[in-house]
């Protein structure tokens, strides 16, 4: 009886033991030993990389990327600057003053004899036919010259004390005489009277559809302008390509300085001014071709002229008209040698507008009531 007791005892206890084993963890009683080195590495990543990748990268690196460096953070080194300039007597054109013909007592400015939309001769510095004068866009006249390796351009205008916002300067350059420019100079931020590249701007006609088929004329060609821009504030290939000022002899001239080597033929090329606002842009060149005639204000261009060589009547579109007065000779004694002597050189004139050239003062003297410009021909 013990004895059995005793065996019934021993199997109580091995069950109890048999059904302890079967609730242990399966993970713990698997030896380490059995799991290989090769699968070892990614058991791990297993059981880690699904909660790392199941969330959203957060926004300011899936979305935002770095901005890349301004203009304004590059530093311009300059190794050249321009001098005093010099200007030739022959590279003078005059323009309109405006100034002088607004109606006493009113803001009415008189344009006839001054503008001609349908040729691109502007002479619009106002808000409009009834609109405010703007005597920082009235062109008085330019002037043009070299100094190797600089040419100089200048045009004054009838008052630069205060510069309206959005003012702009500049000249197009005809670099192979066909009465359409091939670059744009243009200046903003005109404050200094020490040349500075700051607001300077050189763009090119790459394309060559400035003017399209018929340069000055109204034809609504579909032109791009200037499209290409070569120069910005000292930023191209070149740093020094262009300079701007005001002069620091007269508060209403401003001065343009820029490399020869821009031009193809430097010895050779036609140039004009032009002053405006938002309206004087690149990309609207011509202006004829981009505006209408109504709305087209704040605008002004002088007549066009060309540098190293005497320029032949209607040789540009735009060209200025070349007066050449008849020599007056005087009288000289029966004994005197039989050359005919006159009393001033027989030169192309040009006086600007009031003013007419008097053979025999040789000089231009101001006409009591001002002179109209003749249209273009």
């Amino acid at each position: 009886m013990k004895r059995s007791f005793q065996f019934c005892f021993f199997i109580l206890v091995l069950l109890a033991l048999l059904t302890s084993s079967c609730n242990l963890p399966l993970g713990k009683a698997t030896p380490v030993s059995t799991v290989s080195p090769v699968q070892q590495p990614t058991a791990a990543p297993a059981t880690t990389i699904p909660t790392q990748t199941s969330s959203p990268l957060p926004v300011a690196l899936a979305t935002v990327t770095p901005a890349p460096p301004t203009a304004t953070a590059t530093q311009i080194s300059h190794s050249t600057v321009p001098g005093d300039p010099t200007y030739l007597s022959d590279q003078v054109v005059s323009d309109c003053n405006t100034g002088a013909r607004v109606v006493a007592g009113t803001n009415q400015i008189v344009t006839s004899g001054c503008d001609y939309w349908n040729r691109e001769w502007l002479e619009r510095p106002a808000d409009g036919p009834t609109g405010a004068y703007v005597p920082a866009l009235d062109i008085v006249w330019g002037m043009a010259g070299k100094t190797d390796p600089w040419i100089f351009l200048k045009l004054k205008v009838n008052n630069l004390s205060k510069i309206p916002d959005g003012f702009k300067a500049g000249f197009e350059l005809d670099d192979d005489l066909d009465s359409r420019g091939e670059f744009l100079l243009l200046a903003t931020k005109l404050t200094s009277t020490t040349w500075s590249t700051d607001g300077v701007q050189v763009w090119q006609d790459k394309n060559g559809d400035v003017g399209g088929s018929q340069a000055f004329l109204y034809d609504q060609n579909t032109s791009d302008g200037y499209e290409t821009k070569l120069f910005d504030s000292g930023v191209g290939s070149d740093a020094d390509l262009a300079w701007a000022r005001i002069s620091p002899k007269d508060a209403n001239n401003i001065e343009f300085a820029f490399k020869s080597s821009l031009l193809s033929n430097p010895k050779v090329f036609g140039w004009w001014a032009w002053t405006g606002l938002a309206n004087l842009a690149p990309d609207k060149f011509e202006i004829v071709d981009h505006e209408q005639d109504a709305s087209a204000w704040n605008l002004d261009n002088s007549c066009s002229w060309i540098f190293g060589q005497k320029p032949k009547e209607g040789q540009l579109a735009n060209l200025c008209v070349v007066v050449k007065p008849t020599a007056t000779p005087t009288l000289v004694p029966t004994n005197a040698p039989t050359t005919v002597v006159t009393s001033c050189p027989i030169l192309i004139r040009r006086c600007r507008v009031g003013w007419a050239w008097s053979q025999a003062a040789c000089a231009c003297v101001q006409l009591p009531t001002p002179t109209l410009i003749p249209p273009p021909r």
